[in-house]
């Protein structure tokens, strides 16, 4: 018998800079924070990468933003 189960986590990524600004304003961080974040590389703007069988998806987030989430289908054999 298989099992499924469906996972989803947040990303890095946003799909535009307004959004990681709304993001962070909620957190107290500024507009030159977030750039910082962005030319660290511990944020992104764009499309998120993704693996085989990963799917990715926009959702609100804080501050009215959107951010990329991740879905995955899992599938467990279970013994029965």
């Amino acid at each position: 018998m298989k099992e499924y189960s469906r996972d989803k986590w947040g990303t890095s990524y946003f799909p535009t800079l307004a959004d990681a600004y709304k993001y962070y304003k909620t957190m107290g961080y500024y507009k030159h924070d977030v750039l910082n974040k962005i030319h660290e590389g511990s944020i992104h703007i764009g499309d998120p990468k993704v693996k085989q069988g990963q799917y990715p998806f926009l959702m609100n987030d804080h501050g009215n933003s959107r951010r990329w989430f991740i879905a995955q289908t899992r599938v467990r054999l279970v013994n029965t």
